[in-house]
């Protein structure tokens, strides 16, 4: 469970279609923008030790954004519905979208692209509000978002504080 937080949920991911969110700062991933690593050169990563009330913070705020992305992807999908598209439907246009070799291959109408970028809009705002209620609740357990994303790094790294972690979350 906390590996598939971590790594961020398969639908939201695939809803957003490869848009910078939240989950990939989770992951510790160059977000737009920021300087990007040359060629052989090594990207460390820093390093942090992780005090135990820290860890604490972290899992309540690991399951807050569990709650909010959970509200997310069910009023995404929701979204999606009501435009009359199936989900399966809208992340083959998406993936064709962004894939140049899949362009000639998804046969979309005027109409049902016209459907698409509508819900596309309206996934987008609700994205955006999410991120800001994630932000929130790191924020709310006295975390900064930069320090979040380090202990969600070293979490990732140690198994050992993995496992405690789980342990704070009843798994």
């Amino acid at each position: 469970m906390l590996k598939q937080l971590l790594a961020g949920s398969t639908l939201m991911g695939l809803l957003l279609f490869g848009g910078a969110s939240t989950v990939r700062a989770q992951q510790g991933q160059p977000q737009p923008g920021q300087p990007q690593p040359q060629p052989g050169e090594m990207q460390q990563p820093r390093q942090m030790d992780v005090s135990e009330s820290d860890l604490e913070r972290f899992a309540v705020a690991i399951q807050q954004i569990q709650a909010i992305e959970q509200q997310a992807q069910a009023q995404m999908i929701e979204v999606i519905e009501s435009q009359g598209l199936t989900i399966e439907r809208f992340n083959e246009i998406a993936q064709s979208q962004q894939d140049p070799s899949m362009q000639g291959q998804v046969d979309v109408s005027g109409e049902e692209a016209e459907i698409f970028d509508q819900a596309v809009e309206r996934i987008s705002g609700i994205r955006q509000e999410a991120e800001m209620e994630m932000e929130s609740a790191v924020q709310q357990e006295g975390l900064d978002v930069e320090e979040f994303n380090l202990i969600s790094q070293a979490v990732q790294q140690d198994p050992s504080l993995q496992q405690r972690v789980m342990e704070m979350l009843g798994e």
